[in-house]
């Protein structure tokens, strides 16, 4: 386990809020990295550019990281919003008991 020697507190990888271009994925995960903003933009842009992966990678580091100072990342926000929802615990269910009718028949 990686201990940063100023705080004695783990190292933790989150979106940054100085140096950021649109969320702070790339300069967060420099900083983590202990690299360049750069080299990590440089990175997914060359995954953009051949096959579009960089696009992909960026929206899901949005999604799974958290920002600095936040407590949870936007897709476990999204997440708990969505399951306090009846619609979609009633989706849930629904989908269970397919599975379930499913496996009794087999």
């Amino acid at each position: 386990m990686d201990l940063n020697k100023n705080t004695g507190t783990t190292k933790q990888l989150r979106r940054t809020r100085d140096g950021r271009m649109i969320a702070g994925v790339c300069s967060g995960a420099a900083e983590f990295l202990g690299v360049d903003a750069n080299i990590v933009r440089l990175g997914i842009a060359v995954f953009t550019l051949f096959g579009g992966a960089g696009i992909a990678l960026y929206a899901i580091g949005w999604l799974i990281i958290p920002e600095e100072g936040a407590a949870t990342s936007v897709g476990e926000d999204l997440f708990k919003k969505a399951s306090d929802d009846p619609r979609v615990q009633d989706a849930v269910q629904r989908t269970k008991d397919a599975v379930n009718k499913n496996r009794t028949r087999a």
